[in-house]
């Protein structure tokens, strides 16, 4: 496997924790693998008999994200001897900035790895290819799949993402230092004023942090418990038109960090891949630091224990369940047919399922899930019931970021430092934030 990525931290610690850093594993795409896959969509007929190579992009933000994929690319390669998958991962916003030379250069991979928020963006560019008739002829297995699981990548009635798995945004917490503070683990009505008691008690009994600061994922709940959202319905605007909004969710977080109930910025600023930041180093007692429930393998290696999945504070109706990646194939690919069956593969293959251990979303597929239920640990048995709980009382997803959702996001962030370095006021940061925002997402 080709490795592309900008993981530094990964490489300081690889000789200190095994699922981090850079491994002779993750250089090159190895062959080979267990006996022939079985179960539901194991192979199909391969597209021809003459070698192909195909080529993938994926991002990464931990080890153990490439030694998955690095697993579920030697049994498809053990199952079709003729096809070489070449996989190429990134860390962080380098992916998207990668993919998008690959786009303008007309050179992008076979199969992409596609994100819920990005996806819309590639569709309208035409980037993509419907891949509606490799699911008429079963190349692609839906079948039995409630198609809800793949609404968000169908536009205009023609699908062009299959969705591997399903996650939901998650507050993980430490049940043994919550347990030395005094602290009930969060539950069913769990509310933002309990939430800051909590934040208080943990200080002052422990003398650690409660929590890190909120992010703009945190935010985009926050809107959508008050019954709003942070892009409007035809994505020229903000979905929201009271500042308070925005104002008070920066105050809170002020007055957080005086009195020093969550981690100071500047180590936030550090945090250079999941395995780090101060949940994982037990710094912290809660973990809200826009983790998803299927992070939680990397939590609990790094904290060697379990953990607890909570929702966030306030109305359940702001919560989600959110598709973890598509995958695409690109509009260029030579080589659509394999290209597809890799997707198949990836998504339906009894023991490609087992290899995943739901590490990037729990299966939708009915057939899968009844084929893998027997492995599941005590941890994925949590997440299920997380998930479970997450769709009872969550919202609808809110449609895909529109194009300038990257633009919007970097304007956030930098809006966002200057109110918690205390540069400008909340009341500031909410005018210029509109101002600024409006600016690049009316420009279509």
């Amino acid at each position: 496997m080709k490795k592309w990525s900008t993981i530094s931290l990964s490489v300081l610690l690889a000789s200190a924790i095994g699922i981090t850093g850079c491994s002779n594993s993750g250089e090159t795409a190895a062959s080979g693998g267990s006996a022939q896959p079985q179960g539901s969509g194991s192979t199909s007929t391969p597209a021809s008999k003459e070698q192909v190579t195909l080529r993938m992009t994926y991002w990464a933000g931990s080890q153990l994200t490439v030694d998955r994929n690095n697993a579920v690319v030697q049994l498809f390669e053990k199952a079709y001897p003729n096809i070489k998958v070449e996989a190429e991962y990134y860390s962080g916003d380098a992916y998207w900035d990668k993919l998008s030379v690959l786009a303008a250069s007309n050179n992008m991979p076979d199969v992409v790895r596609m994100d819920y928020s990005k996806i819309t963006s590639y569709v309208n560019k035409n980037l993509l290819l419907p891949l509606d008739d490799y699911v008429k002829d079963k190349t692609i297995d839906l079948e039995g799949v409630n198609p809800i699981h793949n609404a968000g990548g169908t536009f205009n009635n023609k699908l062009y993402g299959v969705n591997i798995g399903n996650n939901a945004l998650v507050m993980f917490y430490n049940p043994d230092l919550l347990a030395k503070a005094g602290v009930t683990p969060p539950g069913d009505n769990y509310s933002w004023e309990q939430y800051e008691k909590d934040l208080k008690t943990i200080k002052d009994k422990l003398g650690i942090y409660g929590d890190t600061h909120l992010a703009q994922l945190h935010f985009g709940v926050w809107l959508r418990q008050k019954g709003s959202a942070l892009f409007n319905k035809t994505s020229d605007g903000l979905g929201y038109t009271d500042d308070k909004l925005f104002v008070d969710f920066f105050k809170q977080q002020l007055r957080w960090q005086k009195e020093g109930l969550i981690t100071p910025l500047g180590t936030e600023l550090e945090v250079k891949s999941l395995e780090d930041g101060p949940f994982t180093k037990a710094q912290a007692a809660f973990g809200g630091f826009s983790y998803w429930s299927n992070h939680v393998d990397i939590m609990e290696k790094q904290l060697q224990k379990k953990v607890g999945l909570a929702m966030y504070p306030g109305d359940g109706k702001g919560m989600y369940i959110k598709p973890s990646f598509f995958h695409s194939i690109s509009k260029s690919s030579k080589h659509p047919k394999e290209a597809a069956q890799f997707i198949e593969f990836y998504t339906n293959n009894i023991e490609a399922a087992k290899s995943l251990n739901a590490y990037f979303g729990m299966p939708y597929n009915p057939k899968v899930i009844e084929g893998i239920k027997s492995t599941f640990t005590d941890t994925q048995k949590n997440v299920v019931d997380y998930l479970t709980k997450v769709e009872k009382v969550a919202g609808v997803i809110d449609p895909p970021e529109p194009a300038a959702g990257a633009e919007v996001a970097k304007i956030y962030k930098n809006i966002s430092d200057e109110i918690l370095f205390e540069k400008i006021t909340p009341e500031a940061g909410a005018e210029r934030f509109r101002k600024e925002a409006t600016a690049v997402l009316s420009k279509k």
